[in-house]
Parts: structure tokens; sequence; C-alpha cells
């Protein structure tokens, strides 16, 4: 079977039937690894503590589902928005716009700390659904820090090897070359 980049095969792409499905499963799998990141993270910021495991992670959350995406050879870019005056960037909440962020990949959104709003813990839909308004300007994006993508880089092992390890039973039998 063909593979799309060079991801293991618990993030093989291409038996799976559309576009969405393929970005819920590597979105799913990866918001499911950072569940036990997320702590270690909010433990190093400080007070107060979150009320939801995915609050304030937006920005990391998002570059380590990019990175994941793009392993498994998916182009993704990191959206975001932060709301100003009268115009909504970011996430419409029933409290209106909210600063976020998210990825974009084949004309979807892929969230997977959107829980901290009330939406769902992972959201895949497509790139016009309104909820959803990334900012073309500088000033109103969000900005990935340089502590958020060593973050990330300190994670990426722990990911390659979690997903080693997740391997559905009927693939187990392949081998995989090293990146």
């Amino acid at each position: 079977m063909k593979r799309l980049g060079s991801g293991p095969a618990a993030l093989d792409l291409l038996g799976l039937p559309d576009t969405q499905s393929r970005l819920l499963a590597v979105a799913s799998t990866a918001r499911t690894f950072l569940l036990s990141h997320w702590p270690r993270w909010h433990e190093a910021w400080g007070p107060p503590a979150p009320l939801v495991l995915s609050q304030w992670t937006c920005v990391r959350s998002s570059l380590l589902l990019l990175k994941a995406l793009e392993w498994c050879g998916v182009r993704a870019t990191l959206r975001s928005g932060r709301p100003h005056n009268n115009r909504g960037y970011g996430l419409l909440t029933v409290k209106g716009w909210v600063s976020h962020a998210w990825v974009e990949a084949d004309k979807f959104v892929a969230d997977i700390t959107a829980d901290q709003f009330g939406h769902p813990p992972v959201v895949v839909i497509p790139v016009d659904n309104p909820i959803y308004r990334g900012a073309d300007e500088e000033t109103y994006r969000l900005r990935p820090t340089r502590a958020g993508i060593v973050a990330v880089d300190e994670t990426w092992p722990s990911w390659r090897s979690y997903v080693d390890q997740k391997r559905l039973p009927a693939q187990s039998n392949q081998t995989y070359p090293e990146d």
C-alpha cells in the first residue's frame, strides 16, 4: 500500500475514504497524544490552572499538528486570529470572537483545542465555515513564541514513538524506513 510522506502505519492516510476523514484521524491522534503533555506546559507557565487542559495551548498544539501533517505528506498552514475592534478574527463563540490558532490543510480547518471555548475537542470542517476567520494582517495573528517552538521540538521525538506504538494490527508486519 502506498503512503503519503514518511509517517508510520498509524498515520496511513490513503486507507481512509476522504480528506476530512484523513485529517480527522491525524488531528485526533495528535490531541490524544497531547493530553499527557499539556499539564507539563501549564506547570511551566505557573498559575492560574486551566479550566480545560487545552486552554492556552492553541498555538503550540497547532504547531505540533502542523508538523505531524507535514510528516505525513500533507501540506498545512498555521492560521490564527485576534479580534480587534469591529474586525472578527479567530474563533467565533457564543460570547463573540476569541483569539485562537488552528491548522488549515486541503481546504479544511483542523483544530485540536476548540474545547477550551465550548466547541468539540477535535474540529475538522471546511475552511469556508464562518466560525473560523484567520487574519491576513500580521497585527491580528497569534505568533508562535520561541518557547513554544522549543516545546514542540522537544515533544517531537515522543510523538514519533507514540505513533510508532499505535500501528494498526493489519499493518504491523510492514517496515518503514527512517526519515
